[in-house]
């Protein structure tokens, strides 16, 4: 007898565990997302002289690093670790976290005690997780281990979002919508960005996202791929089916890192995929490449349009119904095309004043030539017979009636 078969209950709980770790990977980097995001914020804001806090906050991040090593290496659907392996492996970074975390909750400024209390608070809820990964493990009527929650975040720890930062005058910058159900990643994610200089409107869900875009204009989007009610799958393939939204660049941000998620993703129109959590460096490339080519897709389609424009303006010079401010924006331009619309400008404005000084000279000459018209028709009556006939009779009648009064 072997012994799963001498131990039925613990041989199905394996299985179960075995089937649910694509679930509970997703599940774990959610947390550590939130270690090593806010612990890489609080970073950038220390002052050269806040030596200990600096240590201590690396330590931090590094602990974050190794759970995130540990996660991507223990917790696959094709590892054969145990589970008590992927329990100690994780305790001992995570115990790390959350001791420095406490530690510097007593060190730091009161502003940035919030965010160490997500981290702390982040630590917890992946410490609860892997001790469900024991009871799933040890009780056979456990069918599913449970993550965190979407919106689970540290008592008190829901403030305004978007402490906002200065970019460089160098980084390309836009509106970008970030589409997450997790609080945690919308407030880290939303961060990052305005300290890039970016403006940053947030959605919870798809069917948010969709008013938002049906009433804002977005340059990128960022858009988690599980999330309830519709999905980031859902939302991506709408926007692509629509004409206003098709041209929007859409990169997508999950904790799942599987090939086929990544696959689909391309297949239906995003033009990347991240997992979570991010390198910030990539995560700034990626979203700076996407920018640059929504803007280059948008100058094309400007370029387009002012060619048509020219276009007009050509046909309308030929009818005689041209208008100057017509091409008031495309001689703007400090290209070729523009200097082509000046061009066309001042040609046009020539032909324009051209046309009136001939209509003015043909007005002219129609007075003139009705002047002398009226001229030789006085002329051609008084050199006629008729008109001569008349003189002799009116010099006839002057002279009787002068006999007359004399």
């Amino acid at each position: 007898m072997t012994a799963s078969e001498s131990h039925p209950s613990s041989a199905s709980a394996s299985g179960t565990f075995s089937s649910q770790r694509s679930s509970l990977r997703h599940d774990l980097r959610t947390p550590i997302n939130a270690i090593l995001g806010y612990s890489e914020m609080l970073l950038e804001e220390l002052s050269p002289e806040e030596d200990l806090e600096q240590i201590l906050l690396n330590k931090i991040n590094r602990a974050g690093q190794q759970l995130l090593e540990q996660v991507n290496q223990l917790v696959t659907p094709s590892s054969s670790a145990e589970v008590s392996q992927i329990r100690h492996s994780l305790r001992s970074p995570l115990t790390v976290v959350i001791g420095y975390t406490e530690l510097l909750l007593e060190e730091m400024k009161a502003e940035r005690q919030t965010d160490l209390e997500r981290i702390r608070s982040a630590s917890q809820q992946m410490l609860g997780l892997i001790e469900q990964i024991v009871l799933v493990e040890t009780d056979p009527q456990v069918s599913q281990v449970t993550g965190v929650a979407a919106t689970d975040v540290a008592p008190g720890s829901e403030v305004e979002l978007g402490a906002s930062g200065q970019a460089s005058s160098e980084d390309l910058t836009g509106k970008i919508l970030v589409v997450d159900d997790t609080l945690i990643n919308r407030d880290l994610l939303s961060r990052r960005l305005e300290r890039q200089g970016h403006t940053v409107k947030l959605s919870e869900n798809g069917q948010q996202a969709l008013q938002l875009l049906e009433s804002q204009s977005f340059d990128l989007v960022l858009l988690d791929v599980i999330m309830p009610k519709m999905n980031g799958l859902e939302l991506l393939r709408l926007m692509k089916d629509t004409p206003n939204w098709k041209d929007i660049p859409v990169i997508m941000i999950s904790a799942l890192d599987e090939v086929e998620s990544a696959v689909r993703c391309i297949e239906l129109g995003a033009e990347d995929y991240l997992t979570k959590p991010f390198n910030t460096i990539l995560l700034k490339a990626r979203i700076k490449a996407c920018l640059e080519k929504k803007y280059l897709r948008d100058q094309e389609r400007q370029y387009l349009h002012q060619v048509a424009c020219l276009t007009e303006a050509a046909a309308a010079v030929e009818g005689a119904k041209f208008q100057p401010d017509s091409l008031a924006e495309v001689a703007q331009r400090q290209d070729a095309l523009g200097q082509l619309a000046r061009v066309f400008q001042h040609m046009a404005a020539e032909v324009y004043g051209r046309e009136q000084r001939l209509q003015q000279q043909i007005q002219q000459l129609k007075i003139e030539i009705d002047q002398e018209k009226r001229v030789r028709q006085v002329a051609e009556i008084t050199e006629s017979g008729f008109f001569r006939d008349l003189q002799q009779r009116a010099a006839l009648l002057r002279k009787k009636v002068n006999s007359d009064d004399g």
